[in-house]
């Protein structure tokens, strides 16, 4: 039944992420980056003050436990000190045991037996007086000081509040565990004065006396009761360092409270609170509810009384520093903020400023603008892509202006192509009409010149094809040499020595005429008698080999470097070297064909592998050798 319910919420939160998502990636760039670096640094102070709002917590309660475990030493070593005064007091009684600067020793006077005389009974007053006396100058905590002896011997003496008449200590509860605890020292807890009328706490310290009377040390001569004021206890607090609202308590072994600071318990700790303390171990801490009150509570055992030491802390104390330190992180985190967000901003615009400009160049482009250029602010990734940019457009421009030139000169050659396609056919069917003249009127001359020029006109007028057999290349080239035997007549002869598989090959359009023409004119005609070109044509293992020899005035060795070079190089400056060296043949009025175009034109339908190589000796002969592959002209 809830699965539908849950599919619908998924579905709702898919299609809510969904539509911030595209609002989100509608968002400028640059904002993205803005928000981006803000949204980080928020997260980053967030949890920073929960962190720190968190550890401080941690560390108040720390400071709590060690509060309260240095507030137990304090008081540890304030009973210590105190059985030490104890121990002091008795050490010196037993020093003056044999004083007798009075007439009477202290030996006598805490003997067991009575006092002989008043006068004695006084004596005994004034040396325990001044004995007092100057053991209640030794610290300003002391309250009263107490011995007993036996009923007519007991000596009293209190800074505050006065002596109870025909007091007997035999009857009170701290008598009967002082002689029970044989010799060692019983403190008890804070309580008005057993042996005085006094309105303030005290805290007591009581103890057996031996071997004063005599040197028997198992032998009790009576009780020595010592009251310190509790300003001792508050004394001991003050040092600790506690907070003022920290409450501090003391509880006997029992559980019960036997002192308080700074706290009011109605009903002292409730059984629970007790039972945690106890299972706790001898000190810990831990979060109470008292009194409905929320405290953290912090416990230690004193060793000398093993009584507990306890401090109450509110928690809403430590809630409060916590919160002061989290509104001070706030407000730091908010001025972190502003700061953070006009450093992003100019941050932002310094980064995203060639951006900007590419972006502004490219709406430039896009308008058509190929000139616009943008200014590297950098060396870095986008002072590199400024530079791409500029480069982009220039090359962009640069083709712009070829394809158009092309387009120009294209439009041209369409329009030379059908100017071409109205004059080669008038002058065509003009040389038919002279060829069959010269039949009629015997003049063979005419005629074969008409004829093999004809064919000449027909074959190089058909624009169709760029590729064709062995077989009309040559009989294309043998009309030109006939025309050109007529017009030497005496002085130039041609031979071809081509094997017949050769026929059958593929060969470029208008390559040998090119060559031949170049021989006659620059290697033949110089020489000015017995002229002669041979054409050889065999197939080797992988290329077809064409020779084109001429018996003319040749080229030196440094000018068929120079070439070579040209041929074989496709720059302007090329083109240079080969109009200086006249190499170039004039096939038509405004076209120049010359080597190099032919060995491209090889390699660049069957490849690098192919071409011309041209070697010559001076005033001896030329040969251009031309390498193409084996590819019947039937199999394409």
């Amino acid at each position: 039944m809830l699965s539908k319910p849950i599919a619908n919420i998924a579905k709702t939160a898919r299609y809510r992420l969904s539509a911030a998502w595209d609002k989100l990636s509608g968002i400028s760039l640059f904002y993205k980056f803005f928000y981006g670096i803000i949204v980080i640094v928020l997260l980053v102070l967030s949890v920073s003050s929960i962190a720190s709002y968190l550890y401080f917590q941690k560390v108040l309660e720390r400071q709590s436990l060690d509060s309260t475990a240095r507030l137990a030493h304090n008081i540890n070593m304030g009973f210590a000190d105190n059985l030490d005064q104890i121990d002091r007091i008795i050490m010196s009684i037993h020093a003056e045991a044999d004083n007798y600067g009075n007439g009477l020793s202290m030996r006598e006077i805490l003997s067991s037996e009575g006092f002989g005389s008043t006068l004695e009974q006084y004596e005994a007053l004034q040396v325990m007086q001044g004995f007092f006396q100057r053991l209640l100058n030794l610290r300003k905590d002391f309250n009263s000081l107490y011995i007993y002896v036996s009923p007519i011997k007991q000596f009293s003496y209190a800074a505050y509040g006065s002596n109870i008449l025909d007091y007997d200590p035999k009857s009170q509860e701290w008598y009967r565990q002082t002689v029970q605890a044989d010799g060692r020292t019983v403190i008890f807890a804070p309580h008005r004065p057993f042996q005085l009328t006094y309105n303030r706490d005290v805290i007591s310290f009581s103890r057996v006396l031996k071997g004063i009377s005599s040197d028997r040390m198992d032998v009790a001569d009576g009780v020595i009761l010592i009251d310190l004021s509790t300003e001792a206890l508050h004394h001991i607090i003050e040092n600790a360092g506690l907070d003022p609202k920290t409450g501090v308590l003391l509880l006997d072994k029992a559980g019960q409270v036997v002192f308080s600071e700074s706290v009011m318990l109605a009903g002292g700790l409730n059984d629970r609170v007790m039972r945690q303390i106890r299972d706790n171990g001898p000190s810990g801490s831990f979060v109470a509810d008292v009194d409905g009150v929320k405290y953290l509570l912090s416990y230690s055992t004193l060793q000398v009384t093993g009584w507990k030491s306890i401090t109450l802390t509110p928690y809403t104390q430590l809630t409060q520093v916590g919160k002061n330190l989290l509104a001070f992180d706030l407000i730091l985190g908010l001025v972190a903020l502003g700061l953070t967000v006009m450093i992003a901003f100019l941050f932002s615009r310094k980064i995203f400023k060639p951006i900007f400009e590419l972006k502004r160049g490219m709406k430039q482009v896009k308008q058509g603008n190929f000139g616009v250029r943008l200014a590297p602010a950098s060396s870095d990734e986008l002072g590199q892509l400024a530079i791409s940019f500029n480069s982009m457009t220039s090359t962009i421009k640069s083709l712009i202006v070829e394809n158009y030139e092309e387009q120009l000169a294209r439009k041209n050659a369409e329009f030379n192509y059908l100017q071409s396609q109205i004059n080669p056919h008038f002058i065509y069917n003009t040389l038919q009409i002279i060829s069959g003249m010269a039949s009629v009127y015997k003049a063979q001359e005419i005629h074969a010149v008409t004829k093999s020029l004809g064919k000449m006109l027909r074959y190089s007028i058909d624009l169709k094809r760029s590729t064709v057999s062995f077989r009309e290349e040559i009989d294309n080239v043998i009309c030109y040499m006939d025309i050109q035997k007529l017009r030497f007549r005496g002085f130039f002869d041609y031979e071809l020595n081509i094997e017949d598989s050769v026929y059958e090959q593929t060969s470029i359009k208008l390559i040998l005429q090119p060559i031949v023409e170049n021989a006659i004119v620059h290697g033949i005609e110089p020489r000015a008698e017995g002229g002669r070109v041979r054409i050889t044509g065999r197939i080797t293992e992988d290329r077809v080999i064409i020779e084109i020899i001429d018996n003319g005035v040749g080229i030196s060795d440094e000018q068929c470097r120079t070439l070579m070079e040209t041929i074989g190089s496709q720059s302007k400056s090329a083109q240079a070297q080969e109009g200086s060296l006249d190499m170039g043949v004039i096939l038509k009025k405004g076209n120049s064909i010359g080597l190099r175009n032919i060995d491209q034109r090889i390699k660049m339908i069957f490849g690098e592998q192919y071409g011309l190589t041209i070697d010559s000796i001076e005033n001896e002969w030329t040969r251009v050798v031309m390498e193409m592959p084996i590819r019947p002209i039937h199999g394409g």
